[in-house]
């Protein structure tokens, strides 16, 4: 896994060691503004740039930006390179202030801006973006937006020092005006915000760069790879059968939403389970089975009272036998479930009476966020699977606050109800109960469909029918979740229906496997690709 920190973290591990070593800042900022310069010069040189336009703020990212308009100066003698400063000169901190007395010794047009309008970009060219860095907590204000609106608004190869001015490097969230680069040189250590949207569409490619000190090994999130799922994913035995290959139980369905339940068994089946057992009325079962003849069912007695199919709990007794004869080894529970008041009293006397454990989602969140305080701390066999809105009811908070801080929230669910948690959405994060962090990077906008999350949670439930730890269970469904999205993506399906990524779950296994799968926002060892290439803004 790939470490990542916080803004807050990055800048006490730098404390740290330049007080074990006794070293000043200065060289800090030096080394930074080097790397920095050294992908610009790969670019410059890649694409013919003939004009490089540095802006930069009065704090130490502005610093950087000073020295990258040096070396850039030292490199190419004959292009025109143009420092724009913006905020107060006599604000500069002391490290700002000494490059920038440097830089004014040599032939370099540096401006001090008090307008937006006097700033001009031509074609053609690159700008350096140094306004702002880890520190920024609010939305840009006055003539700083008005100066990222007209470097988005440039036909420039935009480098970002850092992090894009405007992006909080520790939550993700852009409160306002953002630089939108085509590339982020970034320094010592990956920001957990940078690898999160909404600010990974402003980050372009993300390269990581060393600084020149020993910053240990302290995270606050990981970034999962292709070699971490390798490394987890279940193999059968020579002499493997249904039952050892995995059993998993569903309860899912009512007589509206049958498609919740089968997507989620496909999804099962499709990453490995041996069986799937689905407790349903005896009329469901057999429409179920016309789709998915695979399926194990277990006919639910008749209620001929009730014409509509939905759990309740005089079901209860039937469906304990039925998982307990079948040898399931854990539970999918709550796609398609409904909102009824005797499915809801069912699915509390389940998650109480039966100690297999396994996946939540859907139906079964909302009827835990309900009476959450009777889950507290007892749903360590499980994991939560909720989408944002899930979120906000299980926390008892808005929407919006989790947004604010996903990993946040993720990390606070996990805590409260003991259990994993997968807060779903663009970058998927999951969360132990111990506060560990990983972000996944796999996935685009065409998982955005009904019932997408139905599979998920029939993966993640088939994978540990198989055996893997809740954990490890979360981070491979997840990650082949992303994945068979992204092949749908790369073969021109941007508007795909749930079905096709349970059926790409294969293929998805054989990319990663094979190592072809590599995280397409991180940029290689040499950033010399074209704009487009790098992800145009």
């Amino acid at each position: 896994m790939i470490e990542l920190v916080t803004a807050e973290t990055m800048q006490k591990l730098e404390k740290e060691c330049c007080e074990r070593l006794g070293m000043e800042t200065r060289f800090l900022m030096e080394n930074a503004g080097g790397r920095v310069a050294e992908e610009a010069a790969q670019l410059i040189a890649s694409l013919g740039l003939n004009r490089v336009f540095v802006v930069c703020g009065v704090g130490n990212n502005g610093g950087d930006g000073l020295v990258v308009a040096r070396h850039l100066r030292s490199r190419f003698p004959n292009l025109t390179i143009t420092v724009y400063l913006i905020g107060e000169k006599e604000k500069m901190t002391r490290d700002t202030a000494s490059n920038y007395a440097l830089l004014a010794s040599l032939d370099v047009e540096i401006r001090e801006v008090s307008s937006a309008t006097a700033l001009e970009f031509q074609e053609q060219s690159l700008v350096i973006d140094a306004l702002f860095g880890t520190g920024l907590k609010r939305a840009p204000q006055g003539i700083f937006a008005e100066v990222i609106g007209k470097i988005n608004q440039s036909s420039c190869v935009i480098i970002s020092v850092d992090v894009p001015s405007g992006v909080d490097a520790s939550s993700g969230f852009v409160p306002g005006e953002a630089v939108r680069a085509h590339l982020t040189v970034t320094m010592g250590k990956y920001k957990q915000g940078l690898v999160q949207f909404p600010a990974r569409e402003c980050v372009g490619k993300l390269k990581l760069v060393d600084i020149g000190i020993p910053l240990g090994r302290e995270a606050d999130a990981y970034l999962l790879t292709p070699q971490d799922i390798v490394e987890f994913l279940p193999k059968r035995d020579w002499n493997a059968h249904k039952i050892s290959a995995g059993v998993l139980g569903m309860v899912a369905g009512s007589s509206a939403m049958l498609g919740a339940g089968i997507l989620l068994a496909l999804g099962a089946y499709q990453v490995g389970a041996g069986m799937v057992v689905w407790p349903l009325s005896e009329e469901h079962a057999s429409l179920v089975k016309v789709v998915l003849p695979e399926l194990v069912s277990v006919v639910l007695p008749r209620r001929r009272l009730i014409p509509e199919f939905h759990y309740s709990l005089s079901d209860l007794n039937t469906v304990k036998w039925a998982l307990e004869a079948r040898k399931c080894r854990c539970l999918a529970v709550g796609p398609g479930l409904g909102g009824a008041r005797s499915t809801a009293l069912f699915i509390e006397r389940l998650l109480e009476e039966i100690p297999l454990g396994g996946v939540l989602d859907a139906d079964a969140l909302n009827i835990i966020a309900q009476n959450r305080e009777r889950w507290k701390g007892k749903l360590s066999s499980w994991v939560l699977t909720p989408h944002v809105g899930e979120m906000g009811r299980l926390l008892g908070v808005p929407i919006e606050e989790v947004n604010r801080d996903r990993i946040s929230a993720c990390r606070e669910c996990s805590a409260y109800f003991g259990s994993v948690t997968v807060l779903k959405g663009a970058g998927t994060i999951i969360a132990s109960p111990n506060g560990k962090v990983v972000i996944n990077p796999t996935g685009g906008p065409n998982l955005a469909t009904a019932g997408s999350g139905d599979v998920l949670t029939g993966m993640i439930g088939g994978l540990r029918a198989q055996g893997l730890g809740l954990w490890e269970s979360a981070l491979c469904g997840v990650f082949l979740h992303g994945v068979a999205g992204d092949i749908l993506e790369k073969a021109g399906r941007k508007n795909i229906v749930a079905r096709e990524i349970a059926e790409n779950v294969r293929e998805a296994r054989k990319v990663i496997e094979s190592g072809q799968y590599t995280i397409s926002f991180l940029a290689g060892n040499r950033c010399s690709e074209s704009p487009a290439q790098l992800g145009n803004p």
